[in-house]
């Protein structure tokens, strides 16, 4: 046997379990409904290992049990939370992928895959023979020899980590038999191995480098001194205990035979009809690269890569001469379109410096222009933008970008005003999939672009963490194949997905006459940011910082002696809470830490202790100190002297605008302190700022939907839709609701578009379980329509696609599948089903009133100019000799964005910063009007 033979050996449980989270289950579903993000990660790794790794033999185990562990030791893993349902029932299609490769499968009832694994490698321990073992369980590093490698996963997504004797030996001092001796003394929480209560792994490592091994501790334990020798006296059953946990089984009864593994050629026809099956396009494409013997290590012949790799497909053009750009322009004057994509020092378009720009009239060619790098031969940027001015504003020639907000702010910094934007990619793709998890571009070229192609990841230019560096300091002969391939690739994207959108007509509408409308508009509002009252939010940061040191001297008092500690510790939270409180923990969420102490959780315990109290303000004050108040300036663009932030139409299901660096939607409104940070959003001198926002937008469309006559009869006559709502339940006058009674109706009617049932309602109440079902019964009977909209409206998700006013679409698999899905899992998703065409529907409202708002202010010349877009709400910087014409404009404006049968209702106000707004008078608005 040669001593190039290998042998790898997969842990099938594991790898399963990484693909299930690696992957969102959401984007990975048959048209039947059936989950697979587990199985195409773990068939897409198997292709990987077997074109690339090109192994002599190859086998994968699984579990069958726990080896009897769990007699020795009755909580033996029983931290670990239970397998998802959605994973559960993948294993078995994972074994099949297996069984169809003609892998084998190694597996013996009731024993744990580690210990499978750990009698393979004993039994071949004797062949000259190179053992990988693929894991997620660091258990197995007690296998390594000089012939046995582990490969375990990265940090955060990062490459896998391959480990051999030496990487063992440097990382832990110690060899890897000792492992097990380690986990016996400082245990495994992983594995819920308890160890010695005291022992961690610095001490147990100490430990053993004296005495090798936990027989050798104890019987040397008078050499050990102070609490040390207490701790292991105590908890001298426990370590054997543990070790013994930890030991990795090397007799487990398994008919084995190397001969079996080998790693042969598979019946083509059987593997694509199952992933024809799993319908798993781009892996049945990578099988056509397969030949029957192919993956045999000494076969000669040439192998072709499983997927097309972009820099090796694309030709590449540097531009870093005149001639070179003169000839670049012609390409582009002549061009049917252009694709265009900026390279820059960071994702802060208002920022970042351009490094260079990527072009493309086609799929084959990229252009790359270096105008900012640090070193390397490359034109003056000035002579570049005027270069390529007029192909990029030419409007008979229409642009494509992935991502095209983005781009376009970045050269509108730069003088260069795209246009037009006929087609964003990534933008098509979310209308497709609104839960897509391959919107960026390197994804989608990977997982949905036919044929898949392999993108250079950024990470490898720039690399990550303290040693990242940016753009402009890659060299640009590393930096133009990057970059032309992603001006290629989106142009290949574009042929892709454009053909598809044009065939789908209700789709192609809300793409052609909203979404990507709204591109420049976003653009606009990005550029524009907003002033900041920076010397307030100093004196707000020293407010909260007094009253935040007075509740840590508060709680600290009611911990029942157990003194300072760190509140946002959730380990010592818990310690305060449930140990030395003693506080119940009946119906709690377990944890790594014990018990959940998320704000749910403290909403439950706030009648059992005061402290909880303190405990929940001291949190919400601490996010909103150092998540606004103190980082907002930093964040304060030094070119414009304003705060900018980006906003996502690619960000949520529902269509929903998002907004991040800053998140600007999730400042409180409903607390004092949230408002005074609203306070330090002012307008530019000369300026106030108009707020319009709509009046019950979402209760609005369901009337719309639903067509309850009490409802469209309350909307259309202009009465309190709250008040209306008890009256009708409560059956009593209009004029006698009280307020209790209207808040109580008002939260019905906002809690039932997102889903609320009885239970939510009795937590939200003063109600028992049983008062709040029958106040849900008498809303319903009084209201019928609104149940029969959301029966009805439930019966259509399971059979398809909920479309929302304006036509956009949103399957739910789940229900689509739900004879075979989780009840937990069909009850959530019935709850989205209802909210969705409500909330995305309003939505695109919004949407819709920001392109006829922008529009309008540009046709009566207007100087003011959007700043804000939160939720249901635009905020304008309006000049004062203006503002009462344009309160009326937009007013009119948002209230005539679509016809609804509620009809659409918009309220303004008028300040001198966001939190102190009146009403803008309507005799200002008929003023205006005249």
């Amino acid at each position: 046997m040669s001593t190039k033979d290998r042998f790898v050996i997969i842990d099938g449980h594991a790898l399963a379990y990484r693909q299930y989270f690696a992957l969102p289950v959401q984007a990975f579903r048959t048209r039947a409904g059936e989950p697979t993000n587990a199985t195409y990660g773990f068939t897409r790794t198997l292709l990987d290992i077997l074109q690339q790794e090109r192994p002599d033999y190859l086998a994968v185990s699984f579990d069958r049990g726990l080896s009897g562990r769990e007699e020795l030791y009755g909580d033996y893993k029983g931290t670990r939370e239970k397998m998802p349902d959605d994973l559960r029932s993948q294993i078995e299609r994972i074994e099949e992928v297996v069984q169809a490769f003609n892998i084998p499968v190694l597996a013996r009832e009731g024993y744990e895959a580690d210990d499978v694994i750990g009698t393979v490698v004993s039994q071949v321990a004797g062949d000259e023979l190179d053992v990988r073992i693929i894991t997620g369980d660091r258990d197995i590093l007690q296998l390594l020899s000089e012939r046995v490698s582990v490969q375990l996963p990265g940090r955060r997504g990062q490459k896998d980590v391959i480990w051999d004797l030496q990487a063992f030996r440097d990382h832990y001092e110690l060899e890897p038999w000792q492992l097990v001796e380690l986990k016996g003394l400082m245990g495994d929480s992983s594995d819920n191995i308890p160890g010695v209560k005291g022992i961690g792994e610095k001490s147990g490592t100490t430990l053993l480098k004296q005495f090798k091994s936990i027989a050798g501790v104890y019987e040397n334990l008078d050499e050990v001194r102070g609490a040390m020798r207490k701790r292991l006296e105590a908890g001298a059953d426990m370590a054997r205990l543990s070790r013994e946990l930890a030991q990795i089984q090397r007799d487990v009864p398994l008919s084995f035979s190397l001969d079996y593994c080998v790693a042969h050629d598979f019946d083509l026809n059987q593997v694509q009809e199952l992933l024809r099956t799993l319908e798993f396009r781009s892996l049945g494409e990578r099988l056509k690269d397969f030949r029957q013997i192919g993956m045999f290590a000494e076969e000669e012949t040439d192998v072709s890569p499983a997927v097309l790799q972009a820099v090796d497909d694309v030709e590449t053009v540097l531009v870093n001469d005149e001639q070179g750009l003169n000839d670049l322009v012609t390409v582009l004057t002549s061009a049917k379109g252009i694709v265009w994509d900026v390279e820059t020092t960071s994702v802060d378009q208002m920022s970042c410096d351009l490094v260079g720009i990527a072009l493309a009239v086609d799929g084959d060619r990229g252009w790359y222009v270096p105008v900012g790098h640090q070193r390397g031969q490359q034109l003056h940027l000035q002579q570049v933008l005027e270069a390529l001015r007029g192909p990029l504003t030419d409007p008979a020639i229409p642009k494509y970008a992935h991502n095209a907000a983005y781009d376009l702010v970045v050269l509108q910094r730069y003088g260069i005003d795209v246009t037009p934007v006929a087609f964003d990619t990534m933008l098509a793709q979310w209308l497709f999939d609104t839960s897509s998890k391959f919107l960026g571009l390197k994804n989608f070229a990977r997982f949905v672009l036919e044929p898949p192609v392999e993108m250079t990841e950024i990470s490898e230019l720039l690399g990550t963490g303290r040693k990242q560096i940016s753009m402009a300091e890659v060299e640009i002969d590393r930096a133009a194949p990057y970059a032309a391939a992603d001006g290629a690739i989106t142009w290949r994207a574009v042929d892709y997905l454009q053909p598809r959108m044009q065939a789908d007509e209700a789709l192609n509408k809300v793409f052609t006459t909203l979404e990507l409308p709204l591109v420049p508009v976003i653009a606009d509002l990005e550029r524009a940011g907003v002033v900041l009252d920076t010397q307030h939010l100093q004196q707000l940061s020293a407010t909260l910082g007094d009253r935040l040191a007075e509740l840590e001297e508060t709680i600290y008092g009611l911990s029942g002696g157990y003194g300072a500690f760190n509140i946002n510790s959730p380990r010592q939270l818990n310690d305060v809470l449930f140990g030395k409180l003693g506080l119940p923990t009946t119906n709690l969420r377990r944890t790594t830490h014990g018990f959940s102490t998320n704000a749910e959780t403290l909403e439950k315990l706030r009648p059992h202790h005061e402290i909880i109290g303190h405990i929940s303000e001291h949190r919400e004050l601490g996010k909103l100190k150092g998540t606004y108040v103190d980082s907002l300036p930093d964040l304060i663009n030094h070119h414009t002297g304003r705060l900018h932030t980006s906003y996502n139409q690619t960000g949520t299901s529902t269509g929903r605008i998002s907004s991040n660096n800053p998140n600007l939607q999730n400042i409180p409104i409903r607390t004092e302190p949230g408002r005074e940070v609203r306070r330090a959003f002012v307008p530019q001198d000369g300026t106030q700022l108009l707020s319009v926002d709509y009046n019950q937008i979402e209760l609005r469309v369901m009337a719309h939907f639903c067509e309850d006559p009490t409802l469209l009869e309350a909307f259309q006559q202009e009465q309190d839709i709250h008040s209306v709502t008890a009256a009708t339940v409560f059956g009593i006058p209009l004029d006698e609701v009280s307020y209790k009674e209207r808040d109580f109706a008002k939260r019905v009617n906002f809690g039932l578009i997102y889903g609320m049932g009885a239970y939510g309602l009795a937590s939200d109440s003063d109600l028992s379980l049983t008062e709040a079902r029958q106040f849900i019964d008498d809303y319903f009977g009084r209201m019928p329509r609104i149940r029969e909209w959301m029966d009805a409206t439930r019966a259509r998700a399971r059979k398809e696609a909920l479309t929302t006013l304006f036509g956009r679409r949103h399957e739910f698999p789940v229900l689509l599948n739900s004879g075979r899905s989780n009840p937990v899992a069909v009850k959530r998703a019935e709850r989205v089903a209802i909210n969705l065409p409500i909330q995305g529907s309003a939505a695109e409202i919004m949407k819709r009133a920001m392109l006829d708002v922008h529009a309008a202010l540009t046709s009566n010349r207007l100087d003011a100019r959007m700043i804000l877009q939160v939720h249901d709400e635009l905020v304008l910087e309006v000049p004062n000799e203006q503002l009462a014409e344009t309160g009326q404009l937009v007013v009119e404006v948002m209230e005539g964005a679509v016809e609804l049968k509620a009809p659409l209702r918009a309220n303004a106000e008028v300040g001198l910063n966001w939190r102190d707004m009146q009403p803008l008078s309507p005799q200002a608005r008929r003023l205006a009007g005249q």
